[in-house]
């Protein structure tokens, strides 16, 4: 089984169950609500998956799909991709990057938003 073959298989899914996981352990064991631990443990997830890719982009390696990336940030992972984007120089340029990442952080942020206050 290959990871360029494969790489929502080796990226996206390991990253959501550790994002999940996270977040269950803070819901479980600190008490906090199970929405905050889910956006603490996918924020947590998000930034290395962002250095992974960079650093495969240096290599010359396999590549974390873009839409893995932006998947992520719309559930809940937009501030690390924000932050990872900028302290990492990556997806600078492409404008879908410059503009999308701001936009899924605000509208995770509004839908967390709403979540908590209905």
């Amino acid at each position: 089984m290959s990871l360029r073959a494969h790489p929502v298989r080796y990226t996206l899914l390991p990253a959501l169950v550790l994002a999940t996981a996270i977040g269950w352990v803070f819901h479980k064991y600190i008490g906090g609500a199970l929405l905050v631990g889910w956006w603490i443990g996918i924020n947590l997830v998000t930034y290395p998956v962002w250095w992974i890719d960079k650093r495969q982009a240096r290599r010359e390696g396999f590549r974390v799909p873009e839409w893995t990336l932006h998947l992520l940030s719309l559930l809940g992972g937009g501030l690390a991709g924000v932050l990872a984007m900028q302290s990492l120089r990556h997806k600078t340029q492409k404008a879908i990057f410059r503009v999308g990442q701001p936009l899924l952080l605000l509208l995770s942020a509004i839908a967390m938003g709403w979540w908590m206050n209905r």
